[in-house]
């Protein structure tokens, strides 16, 4: 299946990785690092070589599923002096496209690898008979993510959908640390482009729970709001955490997440909740 060939893609493209490496890959046309490329670092000049040979494959794998992926001129630069310095190059922000295709892309490998595959398929039928009539690039991959949720939320149990995207997160690039996850975890999608703004205010009854209220969120004007980014995200920074999204109260657009560090998990509106 798609999942389990691209997490075999990435396995290899991490073997020729190095983290003080000199070489990243970017797209000549646009200076964008495609994925699965991301931050990742390369020793030499044949090992990036060769990394970009595995990133054209992998997406040509991710086109099995969405055909109108964008095509990247994938070439080998190097880093400016000092080029051994991690810092040397900030992190790139990905576009909307490729965040969303990110976050789909490792869904789709846990699906594959954790033996999902039922639901594996069942959300590329649902996202190919959907994009049939879509044709821009940014609504295309809004499509996949919607039909990723609404399929999933459907289809598997809450600790399903916790194991799915614990895992998933595990699959991106570590970052950043506990404090602030959630700002933090708004701020990556709402650089991806996919919120205007957001207001976060904490719960005075409920400790470790927040409201979050979304402006110009992509993923939230129909009858739910699409929480997949968000959970995703905020698991890359917080392994471990028991997440529960729950709708907003009222006729503000957003949700209320609560972030609780237990040994018995009640996960809940991980991949969607209802909209105001």
């Amino acid at each position: 299946m798609v999942g389990q060939t691209l997490d075999e893609i990435r396995q290899r493209l991490d073997g020729h990785a190095a983290r003080d490496g000199r070489y990243y890959l970017a797209c000549a046309r646009t200076g964008e690092r495609p994925v699965p490329s991301g931050d990742r670092r390369f020793p030499d000049r044949e090992s990036a070589s060769r990394a970009a040979d595995l990133v054209d494959a992998y997406r040509d794998e991710l086109r099995q599923y969405d055909p109108r992926l964008p095509h990247y001129d994938v070439i080998v630069r190097e880093l400016p002096a000092p080029a051994a310095e991690r810092d040397a190059v900030a992190p790139a922000t990905p576009s909307r496209s490729e965040f969303c295709h990110e976050v789909a892309a490792a869904v789709f490998e846990t699906l594959s690898g954790g033996g999902f595959r039922d639901a594996e398929r069942a959300v590329m039928d649902a996202y190919l008979d959907a994009a049939e009539t879509v044709t821009d690039p940014d609504d295309l991959c809004l499509l996949l993510l919607r039909s990723m949720g609404a399929v999933l939320d459907a289809t598997l149990d809450d600790h399903e959908q916790e194991v799915v995207l614990n895992r998933a997160a595990g699959r991106l690039t570590p970052t950043g640390g506990h404090d602030d996850a959630l700002v933090s975890s708004l701020t990556s999608v709402a650089d991806a482009g996919l919120i205007e703004d957001y207001r976060v205010e904490d719960d005075a009854d409920d400790a470790g729970a927040y409201t979050v209220e979304l402006d110009g969120y992509a993923l939230g004007q129909r009858e739910h709001v699409l929480t997949l980014p968000v959970a995703v995200e905020l698991l890359r920074r917080r392994p471990g955490t028991d997440v529960q999204f729950t709708p907003m109260e009222g006729d503000r657009p957003g949700f209320r997440v609560a972030l609780t560090e237990r040994t018995r998990h009640q996960p809940r509106g991980l991949f969607r909740v209802a909209a105001p």
